[in-house]
Order: C-alpha cells, then sequence, then structure tokens
C-alpha cells in the first residue's frame, strides 16, 4: 500500500558535479580541478552566539539557498551554515558562498539531468526536494534525484546521485549514482525527498523518499563506492557508528513503521526500538541520545521517546495530545550544544539533550510569560518571535535575553544570521 504522502507544510529548520567547465579562477573545471583566486578577506566581528545583527551591512544571498511562502517563511532549505561558508544543494551544483561578500567560493556541477528541478513541479511551495549539504571540516556532501535515460528497450530510471567536494577548496571528491527505481518516462522524482542523512571519515549516508518509498545507501566516504543499501529504509541520526532510521518493513505489519539500528560501515542490523508506530520520525539530536517522534499504531497518540543508541531501550518518553504526520509531537531543535527545543500543542519546552530531563517550558501562567514562535535554536540560545517581534531566549532556562535583537535567524554561526527578507530571498546578516 502507498506510504505516508509528502505533507504539504512549512518546514523549519536547523545542521552538490564535474561539469561547469570553463577556467573561471576558483571554480572547478570538469575534471575538478581548482586554482583559487586570492580574495582580500574582510575584518569580521564575532560572538558566540550572537545577540545583535548589522541589518545596515545585509548582504544578499542566492535564491537558490531557500524557498519561502507569502508569509515569508522559509519552507524549503538547501543550504548549510558553516562558520561564514553556506554550502549550497541545487539540482545540478553544489556551491560554497561567503555569507560576508556574498561571493561564490566555489561551484561544482553535478554530472546528470535533475530528475524534476527541486521536486517541485507546480506554483505551491512544498517541503520537499534536496535538503541542506552535510558538512564536515573534510567533506562537503549533498544528495539530489537525477534522471537516468533510457537505451533502446531498456527503461531510464531515477537515481540518487550523491556528491562530495572538499569543503575548503571545492576539489570534487566523487560523484556516485544508486538507481531508485525505474521509470519508462526516464525518471521521477516528483515530490521527493534526495538528502545526506550522515557522514563521517568512514561513510557518507543518503536517502530517498517520497510518498511510495525509502531508500537509503552507505557510501564510502573516500571513494563513494556503495558499501550497503537497504529499502524501506529512511536514516535519520548517526550516534557514534550507530545509524538509526525509520523502518517501514515491518513484518507484524507492511502499515507500521519502527526505528532500526545499524553499524553505518556495514549495514549490519543492531537492534529495532519504538515499535508499532503508524508514523515515525527521527530527531537528529545529540549522540547521546537518539530521539524519535512517534504515534502510536493503536490509540494514534503521539510520543516523543528518547532511546539508548547501544540498546534502543526508552530513556524517557513524552506524551502528546495530538498531531499530524510524521512528527505528530510537533518540531524539534537542537543546538549543537546540549539542548534540545520542541513545541508540542502550544507549548515550548527545553530538555537537556544528553539525558532527557526537561529544563523550562512556556507558557508560564504563574511567572505571565507566553510561548514565543521558534525559529532556530543555536549554541545556548533560542531565536524566535513574539507577536511577530525577533526575540532571543536562554536555551537552557528559557528566561529572555534579547528583545531588542534586530532579526530572527533561520541560520545564525558566530559570524552572521541570515533570515528572509520581505522579497522572500535570503539575506545574511553580520554579527554586530
Amino acid at each position: 500500500m502507498r506510504r505516508e504522502a509528502v505533507t504539504v507544510m512549512c518546514l523549519a529548520a536547523v545542521v552538490t558535479l564535474a561539469g561547469c567547465g570553463g577556467t573561471t579562477p576558483g571554480v572547478p573545471t570538469e575534471s575538478g580541478a581548482n586554482s583559487p583566486t586570492t580574495v582580500s578577506v574582510p575584518p569580521a566581528k564575532t560572538a558566540d552566539p550572537p545577540l545583535q545583527f548589522d541589518t545596515a551591512a545585509a548582504v544578499a544571498l542566492p535564491r537558490t539557498a531557500l524557498r519561502a511562502n507569502l508569509a515569508g517563511s522559509a519552507v524549503s532549505r538547501f543550504m548549510t551554515l558553516r562558520e561564514r561558508t553556506a554550502y549550497i544543494a541545487a539540482p545540478d551544483k553544489l556551491s560554497a558562498v561567503d555569507v560576508l561578500t556574498g561571493k561564490e567560493n566555489w561551484a561544482v556541477g553535478i554530472e546528470g539531468k535533475p530528475a524534476d528541478p527541486y521536486a517541485q513541479s507546480g506554483p505551491f511551495v512544498n517541503p520537499v526536494g534536496p535538503r541542506p549539504p552535510a558538512v564536515t571540516d573534510k567533506l562537503a556532501a549533498a544528495a539530489v534525484a537525477t534522471a537516468e535515460p533510457g537505451q533502446g528497450t531498456t527503461p531510464g530510471f531515477t537515481a540518487l546521485t550523491v556528491v562530495a567536494v572538499d569543503a575548503t577548496s571545492g576539489v570534487k571528491a566523487w560523484q556516485a549514482k544508486v538507481k531508485v527505481a525505474t521509470d519508462s518516462y526516464g525518471g521521477g522524482g516528483q515530490g521527493s525527498i534526495t538528502k545526506v542523512a550522515a557522514i563521517n571519515d568512514r561513510a557518507v549516508v543518503a536517502t530517498y523518499s517520497d510518498s511510495d518509498k525509502a531508500f537509503t545507501v552507505a557510501l564510502d566516504a573516500a571513494t563513494g563506492t556503495t558499501l550497503w543499501e537497504r529499502r524501506d529504509y529512511d536514516a535519520g541520526s548517526l550516534n557514534g557508528n550507530v545509524l538509526v532510521g525509520k523502518d517501514s518493513n515491518v513484518a507484524e505489519n507492511k502499515s507500521m513503521n519502527q526505528a532500526t539500528a545499524v553499524d553505518v560501515v556495514t549495514g549490519a542490523q543492531l537492534w529495532v526500538g519504538a515499535t508499532r508506530a503508524s508514523q515515525l520520525t527521527v530527531v537528529p539530536s545529540d549522540p547521546a541520545l537518539v530521539v524519535v517522534n512517534r504515534t502510536d499504531y493503536g490509540n494514534l497518540k503521539p510520543s516523543l521517546l528518547f532511546l539508548d543508541p547501544a540498546s534502543g531501550a526508552v530513556k524517557a518518553e513524552l506524551k502528546g495530545t495530538g498531531g499530524f504526520g510524521s512528527r505528530a509531537y510537533g518540531d524539534c531543535y537542537y543546538d549543537q550544544q546540549s539542548v534540545l527545543v520542541c513545541v508540542n500543542d502550544g507549548r515550548v519546552t527545553g530538555y537537556n539533550a544528553k539525558t532527557a530531563e526537561q529544563l523550562w517550558t512556556l507558557p508560564d501562567q504563574a511567572a505571565n510569560r507566553i510561548a514565543p514562535s521558534v525559529v532556530t535554536v543555536w549554541h545556548g540560545v533560542l531565536y524566535g518571535k513574539v507577536n511577530g517581534k525577533p526575540i532571543v531566549l536562554d536555551a537552557n532556562t528559557g528566561k529572555d535575553v534579547s528583545t531588542t535583537v534586530e532579526v530572527a535567524p533561520v541560520w545564525v554561526s558566530r559570524y552572521a544570521g541570515i533570515a528572509v527578507d520581505n522579497d522572500g530571498a535570503p539575506k545574511a546578516y553580520p554579527v554586530k
């Protein structure tokens, strides 16, 4: 039967190739060679975390970084911010842009015809298409869907195409294509989501999912050769060498889902948990715990489970009041340090990401405090809005930190915050 349909909804966030051609300085050639030019680096102010942004010095970024709705919210995000560099995954290339200057540091083309670019076949902004690249000190990697043409009586097919690039120089390391499905018309990809779900020094794990299927492949981080494949599996988080994902290949009932852990290098199954779920999403968080947003198959009640990465045993469970889709409990945001902030039924709550201990919750009637809308959480602070005005909260205590912050950034680093302007385009605001 058909799996869960892609839900049209706003997607909040945090944590792509040869073929460009030419000899433009700083842009790789088809062979992947790169001859970066020397660029004068402007002095930059930093803060960790930043509490003020210079709106007068805003820098326009490529529109390919996101798609926004009419309300000015980022619905689809195709960018990862790391320090002062934005890594952007487009259907035909992976690029790196200096957010303080707007200059493109490098761009590497993706070989192959995009299968329905951004998976957007209509006028509506949907939370589908390629997910932001995964970036380490060594590699930037992105996954897209490509339409591989047929030959004679051999039909074409949709491929999950993964590209890995040296994160600093832009030199292409490798590109891999793995067949997802056959299609007599040469490839579909409509409504699909592609992402690099996990990356370390040994493996790059990529996934393709749509309303009917989910597919995961692990590739050697050095060469791009296939380590293992698994169908009906959507990888979600990496906890050490334990990869955890949504598994829809459940013998008891094909309508059920569960969390299944495998060894990231070998693909060997380690444990199953969060069983008998009708919907399930693995939430990226601290490696100390596996976080699963789960809806019970029997009573349809949502919950947030904190699992032991070694065994899958439940360490804590938070029960929700209702909701729909694979994230029925609500959205959760990891601050990349120690706090997980979750939104459930109008409440915003902070948890210790290593222990699942509740730290605070809003609204708080006794203290006469309301809950903010959450935009992102980073390095101990929550960036959000109250009555449409930006605000910063302490992610560890829930206390107000700043009510005069200039913007509520969708992405943030110690160099800048990136938000959506009135025209629905991304702009970087340097730290002030």
